[in-house]
């Protein structure tokens, strides 16, 4: 599980996007987490995460998602809490 350090912001539906391309990083991205998708998870298409959130951590799957015309590499998928120990 790759373990992200930035603050991420997570729509209401759990959904959490990640764009790695354009002139400067989202707000809570950090250049670090942007390198660690790329090397870890680029390859296999999608790797599981730990992130940090408005809401608390999260984990989930990240799917990569390719260039598209208007749109940049990116990396997407839903997050939920971690069960209670």
């Amino acid at each position: 599980m790759l373990i992200l350090e930035g603050k991420y912001v997570v729509q209401p539906n759990k959904k959490l996007a990640i764009y790695a391309e354009g002139k400067t990083l989202p707000a809570g991205t950090l250049e670090s987490d942007i390198e660690a998708l790329q090397k870890k998870c680029q390859g296999e298409g999608r790797c599981d995460v730990q992130v940090n959130t408005q809401h608390g951590i999260m984990r989930g799957t990240l799917i990569e998602k390719k260039p598209y015309k208007f749109s940049g590499w990116h990396f997407e998928g839903h997050l939920a809490f971690p069960p209670k120990a």
